[in-house]
């Protein structure tokens, strides 16, 4: 499909009280047939007490680098596909929770109880998990900085459908072509008999000057109620970017992620701003025995292999326009008749205060 939309529309209420106490009032106005429009993005308040922080509401916990890197400071105009996944699992924004977190300088530790989405309802129990992320800046110089990065996440109980002990619980890993255009998933486990689901992955990213540097893999596998084998899925992305213009992604050791580029000649002042040229490869595998059919315990839920270009232009803080193009690839072994080849180009125009 082609067409335009309001990817984020985000208007919110942040601040500090009381000296100890921190709320975040966020709602998106945005919709795009992936996300719902209108709704709560983050609603949390947060006790501080260094180096520790509790938080409750609905929010969205750590869960890993690239879910931690805030959406005004992706290099590209979605997250790889496989860290997407990750962290839809139970984390994502809009989930009820609690946290507690120690950080400081160099490291950030993470452990979250969370349920559902603000935006899901349910007649029966809802899911059940733990989310939890340690990130660590290894080295911090002045001109180069390395990050070491682990997430866990473990769903010990899935949204029940019905009512009574018996009741059925499934889980559906899918994900689209890194556009966020229409709801199409590209690449869809459908419906798996669940008893529990756990997650892992490890990432990494450096900053050199001008260069900069992000990888990761992750890996999911879920337990059956039934006595079908069960089933494994993995992904990995790598990308790096450089700034043509000189500025460096900056270390944030508040969400222990980097941020984007900050002009230091702006547009209309005495410069044109900052620019920024990148490259990603993403590799998800939602396929587990497709031969065997599904009968035998088979997913058949197909690969995906996408190439990702993109110029970013900051023309001065706060003002971006990112210019992207995806070349994807999806193959189902089991049936090439539903394989993918396709190119897509994607432009955006983003202001954050």
């Amino acid at each position: 499909n082609s067409g335009t939309n309001f990817r984020r529309a985000q208007v919110g209420l942040v601040g500090t009280a009381w000296k100890d106490w921190s709320y975040n009032f966020t709602y998106d106005f945005g919709g795009n047939g992936i996300e719902k429009s209108g709704y709560i993005y983050t609603a949390s308040l947060q006790y501080d007490f260094e180096p520790f922080a509790i938080r409750v509401g609905a929010f969205s916990p750590p869960a890993g680098l690239d879910d931690s890197t805030g959406s005004g400071d992706l290099i590209f105009l979605e997250r790889a596909s496989s860290a997407d996944i990750a962290r839809g699992i139970a984390g994502a924004p809009g989930r009820e929770g609690f946290n507690i977190m120690a950080q400081g300088e160099r490291y950030l530790l993470s452990l979250a109880f969370t349920g559902r989405k603000a935006t899901q309802t349910s007649n029966f129990d809802s899911q059940q998990a733990l989310v939890s992320r340690a990130a660590f800046l290894a080295v911090d110089g002045d001109n180069f900085k390395w990050l070491l990065d682990a997430d866990l996440t473990h769903v010990f109980k899935f949204t029940d459908k019905a009512a009574g002990a018996g009741s059925p619980n499934t889980v559906d890993l899918g994900s689209g072509p890194e556009v966020a255009v229409t709801p199409l998933n590209t690449v869809d486990t459908g419906s798996i008999d669940a008893d529990s689901m756990t997650e892992w992955g490890l990432e990494t990213a450096a900053q050199s000057g001008r260069f900069y540097g992000q990888g990761g893999y992750f890996h999911f596998d879920v337990t059956r109620r039934t006595a079908l084998p069960d089933p494994g899925f993995s992904g990995w992305y790598a990308m790096a970017a450089v700034s043509l213009t000189g500025e460096p992604r900056r270390y944030d050791a508040g969400s222990a992620s980097f941020r984007g580029l900050k002009p230091d000649h702006p547009l209309g002042k005495d410069g044109w701003g900052a620019w920024e040229v990148a490259a990603r490869y993403s590799n998800t595998d939602l396929a587990f025995d497709p031969l065997a059919g599904a009968a035998a315990g088979g997913v058949a839920g197909g690969e995906q292999n996408i190439w990702s270009v993109g110029l970013n232009w900051y023309p001065t803080a706060g003002l971006r326009f990112m210019l992207d193009y995806d070349n994807i690839q999806v193959n189902h072994v089991e049936a090439p008749v539903g394989d993918i080849s396709a190119s897509a180009i994607a432009l955006r125009s983003q202001i954050s205060l």
